[in-house]
């Protein structure tokens, strides 16, 4: 494994030169190598081999072992890693368009049939369970998306940890249930899924920009009372939620700015923001609802809104001002569900 010179990154197809870039900039050791939708590969020095390779714009990422025709070839590449019982990850690189555009019932299928077939053929060398644990040594294999022409497996590995998604491919995409009001229930359950995060049962969360409230809704149906700050309409299935437990939704029908202080609980656990405004803006209303948590905060949602190549060049005073609110741990990632945006993960 140490003679590994390839390191391999998912991303949105349309994501590829923003995460370029913004390699170029953190890593300029690196040489861009080989790329398909989706998926982009980079060689290492040796000397940098164990340095992480961290985007804004990759759910996933690793070192390469090779490339397969076959799941015998991809059992045969998998050798390298030792004797070792192995996570596997079998997942299909994003297609040029948006994860909810795609066909549910076609989606995912290339990847579940390639995991049938290495299970079968090597039944003792791989996990039954597919979340991987810190510390795990997972086998990636990624093919193209199941409404394209299949072009081979691409294969790879890494050691799993926080820097990464549990499941295949980082986080796989998480359909709409047709009780959520919006596609905003995917961001952020597929936040949740991919950090690791559990807001649990009984907590309560704040949402900045929360209509029509499909972010609000699953943390409702996940058992959180949730304060919603929005002046737009919100649906009625969250205005009228009440939980087993007795959480609710409480609406409060004002710019984020006008909210008082005694509007909110002392204390909340959970902050949620996915505004349509530009980041810099979008951050006055995050940093100061950071400050309304009177320190109670366990971690945030944030939504970047990347609209064009000037807030891609201020991610860093972004970022900037995004430590100074305090957080243990920040990570940011683009999730299956997320467009022209990025997610800031915050954990206190």
């Amino acid at each position: 494994m140490s003679d590994a010179a390839f390191v391999w990154l998912l991303h949105q197809p349309t994501s590829a030169a923003w995460l370029k870039r913004e390699l170029a900039e953190r890593r300029p050791d690196l040489r861009f190598a080989f790329s398909r939708p989706g998926l982009t590969t980079f060689k290492v020095g040796q000397a940098h081999l164990d340095t992480p390779v961290l985007s804004s714009f990759a759910r996933a990422h690793g070192r390469s072992l090779g490339r397969a025709a076959d799941a015998a070839a991809v059992v045969e590449l998998a050798k390298q890693l030792g004797d070792n019982s192995l996570c596997l990850h079998v997942f299909e690189r994003d297609p040029d368009r948006p994860a909810d555009e795609r066909d549910p019932n076609v989606a995912g299928t290339r990847a579940a049939k390639f995991e049938l077939d290495l299970r079968a053929l090597a039944p003792s060398r791989f996990a039954a369970n597919v979340q991987a644990n810190k510390g795990d040594l997972v086998l990636d294999v990624i093919c193209a998306p199941a409404e394209h022409e299949d072009d081979g497996l691409f294969v790879g590995w890494h050691r799993h940890d926080n820097a990464r998604g549990p499941l295949p491919g980082g986080v796989p995409h998480v359909w709409v249930p047709a009780a959520a009001p919006s596609r905003a229930w995917a961001k952020i359950e597929e936040s949740i899924r991919w950090s690791g995060l559990a807001p649990k049962s009984g907590e309560t969360a704040v949402e900045i920009g929360s209509s029509p409230g499909g972010a609000s809704f699953a943390l409702l149906e996940r058992g959180l009372t949730v304060h919603g700050v929005d002046p737009g309409v919100m649906a009625p299935q969250v205005m009228d939620y009440v939980g087993k437990k007795g959480n609710r939704f409480i609406h409060h029908a004002m710019p984020a700015a006008a909210v008082e202080r005694k509007s909110l609980p002392r204390q909340f656990q959970w902050l949620a923001s996915d505004v349509n405004l530009a980041p810099m803006i979008a951050l006055k209303y995050v940093e100061r609802f950071v400050a309304l948590a009177h320190g109670g905060l366990k971690g945030a949602f944030i939504t970047l809104k990347l609209n064009d190549d000037g807030v891609f060049a201020a991610l860093p005073s972004l970022a900037t001002r995004i430590d100074r609110l305090g957080a243990r741990e920040v990570r940011y990632v683009q999730l299956p569900s997320h467009r022209s945006e990025i997610v800031a993960i915050m954990q206190w």
